[in-house]
């Protein structure tokens, strides 16, 4: 019996690791400009973007360095039927801040939280086109 259930947890426990590797979905952006996130600056570059739809979090890592940024959602966005996945910014007077990832069409979005602004500071949003299938 004992031999029984270590089989069958091992078995759950590679369902689980395989399912996870489905739900997850990775695309790639070539950034132009330094932006910002919660967990810091991170510099101009390619960046590959991991979707995990089952855990809701999104982690950036530089494609050819050693920057990442592991990112919770504020709250999501509805799919929208019309939206290519793209990396969205807030730029201002400082860094561009990443405040949006849209994984395509009729697909979720996600949404992160802002840094304050200035009253008098306008800012202008800027989309970055998400690549399918990079690794």
């Amino acid at each position: 019996m004992k031999n029984l259930t270590t089989k069958l947890t091992i078995a759950a426990a590679v369902i689980a690791v395989a399912a996870g590797a489905a739900s997850a979905q990775t695309m790639k952006a070539d950034v132009p400009f330094a932006f910002r996130t919660v967990n810091g600056t991170l510099e101009a570059g390619t960046y590959t973007v991991s979707i995990d739809r089952s855990a809701g979090t999104v982690h950036i890592r530089q494609a050819h360095g050693n920057e990442s940024a592991f990112l919770l959602p504020t709250s999501p966005i509805g799919a929208n039927k019309e939206s290519e996945a793209k990396l969205v910014f807030s730029c201002g007077a400082g860094p561009c801040t990443l405040v949006q990832v849209w994984t395509g069409p009729d697909r979720p979005a996600y949404q992160f939280r802002r840094p304050k602004q200035d009253r008098n500071e306008e800012a202008s949003l800027v989309a970055i086109p998400l690549q399918r299938g990079a690794r």
